[in-house]
């Protein structure tokens, strides 16, 4: 038997209604193909202008992307429009380039070089457009777009001009704003309301900007679909819940990435090319219109009337319900129940048994609602189709007494699927609630059980699988990484699965037995050997990074990763400092010696700098006057530098002080590549870098100087800055001795250190 393909999918933010649709139409999807999936959530290119204090240090995930490799996925498929939306198209294809050498289809976006599925953007916003201009007159429609970064919004604002120009309507840049997708748009409604306050209608290019139009409207005291006609894009799920319900463009990202996954193994083969997903208009309350048109979704669900129940044309209405869905076999059961459903009730109707079969109809009926169906379709297509199939029924009478018994059926239909809707919300709040208690139990159980962090791992993977995550693993890195901004991920080659949960059972590793290869990651010794979905995330706080999650979840789980992962991150923290507590502890009651040298270490430490890691003014002068005046060294010659940085003022006033500290940093690291191991290298303090080095012979400052001009000039090529790093320095050459005064000899290097500054300052106008 063929083993299962594994097939990734690299999203942004797994928390977003648009990622968790498309995440729920791959799983069915991989599903359809017996495939194994593998969500890979990297949030946004990282791009310091969106920079915002709560998501500052999101740009760990930037790094997931690093663990997919030609090794352990088969196929990946990538939304890179909505992950890189806040970069340039440059800098998309730049991260598309950078990605394993494995078949890559890029989803909702078309990239050149790259197959894509994406939507027919134009179609369903076309409908929209000319929708509001011919039946419903409207003239000054503003538009409220997505970042010009993206690839739909780009084409969503082209046909808005479009429609415009074929209607005889002026187009008027003064009625475009633009969003970034997300509900936290009202700034620049405002704008466009502050600007245009005669505008008949407003088209959102996404429907979360519109859900954010909704408040800035009725702020205003717009009554929306009377004095501002309101449309949207997507169709997410909300849009038929708000009041009044929105007139938008279906688009759904779940059929989308349903299509795109179950077409894997053709895309592998090189057997599948492009292709587009249609979009469909969705006429609701907010464009002005005010009743259903039923007739409208007769003809969607081909339901002419017919008097033979093997005519009715299930296909077609079960095609209206689920779409795409209805292509795979995830489905193929409640096809079956929702036809014998439609059996039942066109016989009780046809010969007029409504009464006698209300007790069976109502049995048929609530088998369908056993199924998970508002996972892949809405409320409001249920209501549709039931509201289609009443009337259908209305043909077979029409007497007053068939019509009462009609309705009451029909009543109790509504009455069961409004109940089931009732019990769905709830479940979700008690989900909500049940994440939250866990959240509670992990943070418990850290200090429940700080003498032994092995039952505080199985209490908290104890808890995963009430959630409905079948099964979750910790792989931590061994040491803590940590990871500034900006700086380049190293990724590690190797982890270690420190515990799991499979099915019910955890368990927690020791060291010997925990060693996983990246490449064998999604294939080692405890994972289920059923077809699974699969999301990975990343373990961190603030700068420090721990290793990954993987946890296995379904289309009910999605919005557990991240609480899931947050709470792990901050308990592994905790753990990690438990544990380090502890090994201190049982080394102080074994070994008086261990004291000792636990001593040392912090002593260590207070003489280090934090920033760089090399040693601070302290550490330098204790380690500097032993290696002087050691016995040893008598007579030896050495050398001590002074090195000041040139332009970090212009660096931290131009580019901030994240740069500043990375250049500071950088500077550190070119002075510990100039010198050897055995060395001394040392920040004094600021900018300020002193160094001392044995020399087997007299007369190598000058070479030292040039060593750390070169190693600077390879450091700069490769860190690709806007901005040089630079070093001025000065050295003092002597011979190793009980009299050696390290401070005059300081001030011998720091006089030649301000002789150079004040030569660049003369030759350039200033340091840099």
């Amino acid at each position: 038997m063929d083993r299962r393909i594994k097939v990734g999918l690299l999203v942004d933010d797994i928390d977003t209604g648009f990622t968790q649709q498309a995440c729920t139409g791959a799983e069915l999807g991989a599903k359809s193909i017996d495939a194994n999936l593998y969500i890979f959530p990297m949030k946004y290119l990282d791009y310091r202008e969106f920079l915002e204090e709560h998501s500052r240090f999101e740009y760990q995930y930037n790094m997931i992307h690093r663990f997919i490799t030609k090794k352990n996925i088969d196929i990946l498929f990538v939304m890179i429009g909505n992950i890189g939306c806040r970069t340039d198209y440059e800098k998309q294809m730049e991260f598309l380039n950078s990605l394993p050498k494995i078949p890559i289809v890029t989803l909702f976006t078309s990239y050149d070089g790259y197959p894509s599925v994406i939507f027919n953007n134009k179609v369903g916003l076309e409908k929209t457009i000319n929708h509001l201009i011919k039946e419903h007159n409207a003239e000054k429609i503003g538009f409220v777009g997505g970042p010009m970064t993206n690839g739909d919004a780009i084409e969503r604002l082209s046909v808005y001009k479009e429609c415009l120009e074929k209607n005889g309507i002026t187009y008027d840049p003064n009625r475009i704003v633009y969003g970034n997708f997300e509900s936290a748009c009202e700034d620049v409604v405002e704008d466009l309301l502050d600007r245009n306050e005669d505008l008949d209608a407003v088209v959102f290019a996404n429907d979360l900007m519109a859900l954010g139009g909704y408040n800035v409207f009725n702020r205003r005291k717009l009554r929306i679909g009377k004095d501002i006609l309101v449309t949207g894009f997507d169709n997410a799920a909300f849009t038929s819940n708000i009041m009044p319900s929105l007139t938008t463009v279906d688009a759904n990202a779940a059929k989308l990435a349903f299509q795109a996954v179950s077409k894997s193994k053709e895309f592998i083969a090189k057997k599948q090319d492009s292709f587009e997903i249609d979009t469909f208009f969705v006429n609701r309350e907010s464009c002005g219109c005010d009743a259903i048109d039923i007739t409208s979704y007769e003809d969607e669900m081909d339901l002419i009337p017919v008097f033979e129940k093997e005519k009715l044309p299930v296909a077609g209405i079960f095609e209206y319900l689920f779409g795409e869905y209805s292509l795979g076999n995830a489905l193929d059961e409640i096809e079956t129940d929702f036809k014998e459903f439609f059996f039942v009730l066109f016989d009780a109707a046809k010969y007029n048994r409504l009464s006698q079969d209300m007790k069976l109809i109502k049995e048929k009926f609530s088998v369908i609602t056993g199924h998970p169906i508002l996972l892949y379709t809405t409320t409001e297509k249920v209501f549709n189709m039931l509201s289609v199939f009443k009337r259908q029924m209305n043909q077979f009478s029409s007497e007053s007494e068939y019509r009462v018994q009609l309705a009451e059926v029909f009543a109790m239909l509504y009455r069961l699927f409004t109940m089931y809707n009732s019990q769905m919300i709830e479940k979700q709040h008690q989900h909500i609630r049940d994440i939250s208690e866990m959240v509670n139990h992990m943070t418990n159980d850290i200090f429940v059980y700080d003498s032994n962090t092995e039952n505080a791992y199985y209490s908290m993977f104890s808890q995963f699988g009430k959630l409905g995550l079948k099964s979750a693993y910790m792989l931590s890195f061994g040491d803590i990484v940590r990871h500034y901004r900006g700086d380049d991920w190293v990724q590690p080659q190797k982890l270690r699965l420190k515990a799991y949960e499979v099915d019910g059972v955890v368990g927690v590793l020791s060291m010997s037995d925990a060693s996983v290869k990246v490449n064998d990651m999604f294939d080692m010794e405890y994972m289920p050997d059923h077809r699974a979905t699969m999301v990975l995330s990343p373990l961190y706080s603030f700068e420090e990074v721990y290793g990954v999650m993987l946890c296995e979840v379904d289309t009910k789980s999605f919005d557990c990763v991240t609480p899931v992962s947050v709470q792990l991150s901050s308990a592994l923290k905790s753990l990690i400092l438990i544990e380090k507590q502890k090994d201190i502890q049982r080394e102080l009651e074994n070994n008086l010696k261990r004291i000792e040298e636990t001593n040392v270490v912090l002593d260590e430490i207070s003489k280090s700098d934090e920033l760089t890691g090399v040693l601070n003014r302290r550490g330098f002068v204790d380690k500097a006057h032993g290696i002087i005046t050691k016995k040893s060294n008598r007579g030896k010659h050495a050398i001590i530098t002074y090195s000041d940085m040139d332009n970090l003022k212009m660096i931290n006033d131009k580019f901030g002080h994240d740069d500043g500290d990375f250049a500071i940093r950088e500077s550190a690291q070119i002075l510990r590549d100039t010198f050897r191991n055995s060395d001394v290298v040392s920040r004094f303090g600021g900018d300020e870098f002193v160094c001392l080095a044995i020399m087997g012979v007299d007369g190598k400052g000058s070479d030292i100087k040039n060593r750390i001009e070169v190693i600077t000039a390879n450091h700069n090529a490769l860190a690709d800055k806007p901005y040089p790093i630079e070093m001025s320095t000065g050295y003092c050459e002597f011979t190793c001795g009980e009299d050696v005064d390290l401070y005059k000899l300081l001030d011998i290097a720091d006089t030649m250190l301000y002789e150079e500054k004040n030569k660049k300052k003369k030759k350039n106008g200033s340091y840099r």
